[in-house]
């Protein structure tokens, strides 16, 4: 079925919309913290996807590795990552996000559900879970159309 450039259009500026408020609300909780949102990133980062070397965060980032070292000493200086060498080679360091590092991305966490248990109330039950649907569908549509680009390549 063929989808009008307008239709995703007008999804692209809602999800986007979305997106925004979502995180814009998460962001509230780094008030609290001595941290930027651009260091937060680095943490996310290594909270979802592990350790990393500094040329992976810069890349993953899309910054410079000069830009991605002084994140980095900052959230080290501040207690939310580790830095540690590198056990396959002893030139390279490994980042790792630390304990309070972990806390600190939990609470947004919890931040952007509590949001979203409030706006999704206004649903009635089976409205919400449609919409769960709707949203998982779109997921796992751009996940397997993703794994067909990366394979044609």
């Amino acid at each position: 079925m063929k989808i009008s450039k307008r239709t995703a259009r007008d999804i692209e500026q809602t999800l986007r919309s979305i997106y925004i408020k979502i995180k814009r609300e998460g962001r509230k909780v780094l008030k609290d913290f001595p941290i930027t949102p651009a260091q937060f990133d680095v943490l996310q980062i290594l909270y979802f996807g592990g350790k990393r070397r500094m040329s992976d965060i810069s890349r993953v980032l899309g910054i410079t590795k000069s830009t991605t070292t002084g994140l980095v000493s900052r959230l080290i200086d501040a207690g939310f990552v580790e830095k540690k060498r590198s056990d396959v080679d002893r030139r390279a360091y490994i980042i790792d996000i630390s304990e309070s590092g972990r806390a600190l991305i939990e609470k947004v966490i919890e931040r952007r559900i509590a949001y979203l248990q409030t706006v999704l109330s206004k649903f009635d039950r089976d409205r919400a879970k449609e919409l769960k649907q709707i949203l998982k569908e779109l997921l796992n549509k751009m996940d397997s159309s993703e794994t067909l680009r990366g394979n044609a390549r």
